[in-house]
């Protein structure tokens, strides 16, 4: 490549790299004037996990369970025998943490077939939880008969700061009873001789022009399901029975007693799949909460069909049962992470040039590159599905560190390659040559960890995705991006010897 055309690549290059770590970086305040205001760069987008945004946190209670608060609240109000009454249906529990109906918990062996059902309860909760893929949240029992659940604030995040879903997230996972599928408030023929399993084949979130829907798919017993339906709405347009006080012109999924989801004919596409918009959930305006509490649907309905419910029933989940919590490290938590992250990228670039001469100069294009492909990558990439975290601040500084290392490795097979007497450009060439494959051994093994955790652990899902972008991303760097920009330099450059700071006294024909 001749030295004119790299000079000019490489300054297109920079101005690129420049106008990327703006838009990816830099805050409204760093442009002067007014053309840019409002600018909210990459950085700004993340929705943050609870260690650096904060929280809601929700405590769910069996029935026959209630607070100490809610049972001083109730005593405040009672007087005479109506309180004493009272007093004496509830006995405390653990010091009066929680207050138990003396009529469901009778006795010490009652309490204890009921804590193992509860905990059985809980565990098929956490089950639904993983299916959301949240990359932080828990699930706690508390003083034995109560669940408190933990989310970060992002997954309640709307543009009016809806916290609702939140609050409905919670009463829907905590949902249980028979599934079952009604027309007119009679159980339709399918479900009496069959498994809910054997009539619905699988409950998925599908969009629309953007709107999402829940997509529907029944087994060949639930298409002969289907069938009936439709004949029954034909006879019934036939016979007009208007008169009738029963409803028969929708299909019904319930949960217990709590209709899910219901759909008429017109929902009943031509492969006898079942399309059915939720038209009645909070906020219907704002698509990012539609389609968080029509994934929780499709979760829970799964979960029934296939798995059935639990023996535990919970009380209805309010919004004023939520409450919020503090980010666990401070309020200017985030914004120290990133003070940090950007003077960590300033050692790392200033130490590669000291240290490498105007190769390090490649590190610096290298480390860039890096954080504006990873931070893009995490801010648009999954749709707003990450959440940042402390361990995907680690994530990024344990990637970013590793291309700085393989990436002086290399340099110093280049320099082992040249003090065996052979040309610069040779010593180049070996340098790479033998690195190779032990970049790609490590990029390997970081990969198929990352791949590894992203199957076999549901929880850490959002971390094994972040581990997988800044491995690729850094396989990318230092098998491709990193050599091409440095050929690009080397072509440019004058003096090779300096450029590498090399020293031969008896060689200048390189020069």
């Amino acid at each position: 490549m001749g030295k004119r055309k790299s000079v000019v690549l490489m300054i297109l290059l920079t101005i690129v790299i420049v106008v990327l770590t703006a838009i990816t970086a830099f805050p409204s305040f760093a442009f002067p004037g007014s053309s840019v205001k409002g600018w909210n760069p990459a950085i700004n987008q993340y929705d943050l996990g609870a260690d650096l945004g904060g929280g809601y946190y929700v405590y769910c209670y069996p029935k026959g369970v209630i607070s100490e608060t809610e049972y001083k609240d109730n005593v405040s109000l009672l007087q005479g025998k109506e309180l004493e009454e009272y007093q004496a249906s509830y006995k405390a529990h653990n010091g009066g943490n929680l207050y138990l109906d003396v009529d469901i918990f009778e006795d010490a062996k009652t309490m204890e077939a009921i804590k193992e059902d509860f905990n059985d309860a809980k565990k098929e909760i956490v089950e639904r939880f993983k299916a959301k893929n949240y990359s932080d949240y828990r699930i706690s029992v508390v003083d034995d008969y109560a669940l408190k659940v933990e989310l970060p604030a992002s997954e309640a995040a709307t543009k009016d700061g809806n916290i609702a879903v939140i609050g409905q997230t919670v009463s829907l996972f905590t949902l249980t009873g028979d599934f079952t599928i009604q027309q007119g408030g009679v159980t339709v023929d399918a479900l009496k001789d069959n498994k809910p399993s054997e009539v619905v084949k699988s409950v998925s979130v599908d969009t629309q022009y953007g709107v999402p829907y829940l997509k529907i798919k029944f087994t060949s017993i639930g298409d002969e399901m289907l069938e009936n339906f439709k004949a029954s709405q034909e006879t019934s347009d036939e016979e007009s029975s208007s008169s009738s006080s029963t409803d028969n012109s929708t299909l019904n999924f319930l949960i217990g007693d709590q209709t899910i989801l219901s759909f008429g004919v017109d929902n009943i596409d031509d492969n006898g799949n079942v399309n059915c918009f939720i038209g009645d959930i909070a906020n219907a305006s704002a698509a990012e909460t539609d389609i968080r509490i029509v994934e929780t649907r499709a979760i829970l309905l799964e979960s029934v069909i296939n798995n059935g419910g639990f023996d535990i029933e919970f009380n209805a989940v309010s919004t004023s049962d939520v409450r919020t919590y503090a980010p666990v490290y401070g309020d200017n938590t985030r914004t120290l992470l990133f003070i940090a992250v950007g003077v960590a990228m300033l050692v790392l670039i200033v130490f590669a040039i000291i240290w490498m001469g105007r190769f390090g100069w490649v590190n610096a294009y290298v480390t860039l590159s890096y954080f504006i492909i990873t931070a893009l990558c995490f801010a648009f990439i999954t749709d707003g599905m990450f959440e940042l975290t402390l361990g995907s601040v680690l994530v990024f500084l344990a990637g970013m560190i590793i291309v700085n290392a393989l990436h002086m490795h290399t340099y110093y097979a280049i320099k082992k390659e040249f003090d065996l007497g052979k040309t610069v450009e040779s010593s180049v060439k070996g340098g790479y040559k033998k690195t190779l494959f032990g970049i790609v051994d490590i990029y390997a093994v970081l990969l198929l960890c990352g791949v590894s955790l992203l199957i076999g652990v549901a929880g850490l899902n959002t971390l094994a995705s972040q581990i997988v972008i800044c491995t690729i991303t850094g396989a990318f760097c230092n098998l491709l991006w990193g050599r091409a920009i440095n050929y690009m330099l080397l072509s440019a450059s004058k003096n090779k010897y300096k450029y590498f700071r090399f020293v031969r006294e008896d060689d200048d024909d390189e020069e």
